[in-house]
Order: C-alpha cells, then structure tokens, then sequence
C-alpha cells in the first residue's frame, strides 16, 4: 500500500505533467494561429495545394532537428501503422478547409469557427477515449456553441456562405486530437506521432501539387518555410501536450489561438474584428478560463 507521502509526490508529479501540457498546448495554439495568417498570405501567390503540401513537406527540417542523431533510424518504429496514418492524414483536412476558409473570410472570424473543435473533443471525449468529463467542461461545451453560432450568424450575412470552411476543419480538427490523444496514450512518442503525420501529409498532397503548380518568388517562398517551420512546431507541441494531459482539459485552453490569429490579423491586414467576432472571442476565451480554473467541479 503506498503511502501519504508517496501519494502527494505522484499528486505533484502529475500537477507538474499537467502544467507543462497546458503550456505546450497554449504555444502550439499561438503558433496554429501564424499558420493560418501565413496561409492566407501564401493565397495571393501559391495555389491551395502548394500551401496544404508545404505544410508538411517543409516541416521534415523541424522533425529532423528535434530528432536525436542516434534514434533517427528507429524514428518511423510503431506497432500501431494504421492509427498513425489516421492521425496523418486529419491535418490535411483541417489545412484544406483553413487555406480555403482564410482565402474568402478574415482571419478571426474563420479561426473563432474552427474552434468548434476543441468542444467537439470535450463532448466526444467520453465515448471515443473514456475520460470523465465534469460539468465545467459541459459549461464550457455549450457556451464554445454559442460561440461559433455568434460569429458565424447562419443565415444572416454573405459570411455564413463561407463559414461551412472552418466548420468542416473543426470536425477533422477534433478528430485529430482524439487521435492523438489515444496514440499518446498507447505509448507512442510525440516525434514518432510526428513523423507519420509529416510523412502521410507530404504523401497525401504532393500529387495535387503537380496539377496547380504556380511559380513562387523569393518571397513565396520564404512565406512557404516559414509555414512548415511553424506548422512542423505547432503540431510537436501540441502531441508532446496531449501526452501528457487529458484531451478534455486541454482543448478549451487552445483558444490562445484565437487571440494569436487577431493579433496577426490586425498587424499584417488590418483587420478589426466586429462586434459580434469579438462577443464570441470573449465567450470562447472565457470558458477556457473557466475550464482551468474549475477542473475538479
């Protein structure tokens, strides 16, 4: 039987885990808002799937750094293929739906949309991974809902044609964490998740690349490595995250990108959100807090 002080130890080991997960993910989270900003930059110049391929195939440099010389023959090792590609292949949903998305709506309305995902994750987190959800996180649920309703306004404006975008890559958005989520869990390291993900994303896109290759400029493609580098970070974090904290707890918390991809908005295209962008932007940010700072109720 262990006792009183092994178990406060083990208590604060796993605060410590689930702390750093929390940054992880909040870093990847402003990192995935850049990435959007650097795709919508990329629209005037590069076709969709230049910018879907470049995404992964130029984040292989990150993979390599972060890879010790030592383990990079075992990099690709797995006894799960299949999961592995599955978690693969759902970026490439959510990149189409985001490079289409930014390409026909400001950057914060289609990033607040897509954050239909992370409550999407918190309801499907009791069926599909068996984690318990407490009623902060139903709270938060309903109120992300809300949310996305408030900005996206069905129905009331030429903004609700091009909503069904982002709409679409919240679905493959939380389908990607619960994926990873369970391979974290089943033992399976972060760079390994990676590299499948890099792997059946460069696969997946580079047969599209050939039939809409458009010629790029010094600057394309500078904007093009920039984007894999932060897509390549964005996504080892984010894994690294998820091993290490339940995928209800940390969903909510990736409304930092939200904020990440207003600031960009306004800075690259001087772009203010309205009015009704920034209620759902409050009420998104808002249940995230709520979320943290209620995780036992």
């Amino acid at each position: 039987m262990a006792s009183s002080g092994d178990i406060a130890v083990a208590d604060r080991r796993e605060a410590r885990e689930r702390l750093v997960g929390i940054l992880l993910i909040v870093a990847s989270a402003a990192l995935f808002g850049c990435v959007d900003g650097l795709s919508k930059l990329l629209t005037e110049v590069a076709s969709v799937s230049q910018i879907v391929w470049a995404r992964y195939a130029l984040a292989m440099p990150v993979l390599l750094a972060m890879t010790p010389a030592a383990t990079r023959s075992t990099l690709f090792r797995t006894g799960r293929p299949g999961l592995l590609v599955l978690r693969g292949l759902t970026p490439i949903g959510v990149s189409i739906a985001m490079v289409l998305a930014v390409r026909y709506m400001p950057l914060a309305e289609a990033t607040v949309i897509l954050f239909a995902a992370p409550f999407l994750v918190v309801a499907l987190s009791v069926p599909v991974l068996g984690e318990r959800v407490n009623l902060s996180r139903w709270i938060a649920v309903a109120v992300g809902f809300i949310a996305v309703i408030v900005v996206a306004r069905p129905g009331f404006d030429e903004l609700s044609h091009f909503a069904i975008f982002p709409m679409i890559g919240a679905v493959f958005y939380a389908i990607m964490q619960l994926v990873t989520r369970r391979a974290t869990a089943a033992g399976e390291r972060p760079l390994t998740i990676l590299a499948w993900t890099l792997l059946a994303g460069t696969v997946a896109a580079t047969p599209a690349l050939f039939l809409s290759w458009q010629p790029l400029g010094l600057k394309g493609w500078l904007l093009m490595l920039g984007l894999g580098t932060s897509f390549g970070f964005a996504q080892l974090m984010m894994i690294a995250g998820f091993a290490r904290a339940p995928a209800a707890l940390l969903a909510p918390l990736a409304y930092v990108q939200i904020v990440s991809a207003v600031i960009f908005g306004m800075v690259v295209f001087h772009a203010v959100p309205d009015a009704w962008t920034l209620a759902g932007i409050v009420m998104i940010i808002g249940s995230g807090i709520y979320v943290v700072r209620h995780r036992g109720a």
